[in-house]
C-alpha cells in the first residue's frame, strides 16, 4: 500500500488504509475464540468492548474525507491502543505481540 502511494498520487489518488482491532461482526462470533479472544485482557483492563463495525467504518470515513486530504500512504492503526500501549511498554503483556508485528522483535 505504501509502495503505491506515490505513483497513485501523482494521478491524484490517495491511498491509505486501517489496520482494525478485533471487531465483533458475525463472522468473528463464528471465531470467537480465536478472533475476539485476541487482546481480550487489554479490552477487560480498560473497560471496553471489542470494536464494532461502524466504529471502524469512522476512520475510513476520515481517511476518505477532505479532512485528510494531506495524508497517503499511511495505515491507521484502529485497535483501541493496543498496539501502541504493547510498543510504549505501557501495556506490557502487549509487548510481544505489538513488536512482531511491527517487525521491531529485540
Amino acid at each position: 500500500m505504501a509502495r503505491e502511494a506515490y505513483p497513485l498520487l501523482k494521478r491524484g489518488i490517495r491511498i491509505n488504509a486501517i489496520c482494525p482491532g478485533p471487531t465483533d461482526t458475525p463472522l468473528a462470533q463464528a471465531n470467537k475464540d480465536l478472533w475476539l479472544g485476541f487482546g481480550a485482557d487489554y479490552r477487560s483492563d480498560a473497560g471496553i468492548d471489542a470494536s464494532t463495525p461502524l466504529e471502524q467504518a469512522y476512520p475510513l470515513v476520515f481517511l476518505c474525507s477532505d479532512a485528510a486530504s494531506a495524508i497517503s500512504g499511511e495505515v491507521l492503526i484502529s485497535d483501541a491502543g493496543y498496539i501502541g500501549s504493547g510498543l510504549t511498554g505501557s501495556y506490557p503483556s502487549a509487548e510481544p505481540v505489538a513488536q512482531f508485528l511491527t517487525g521491531r522483535l529485540r
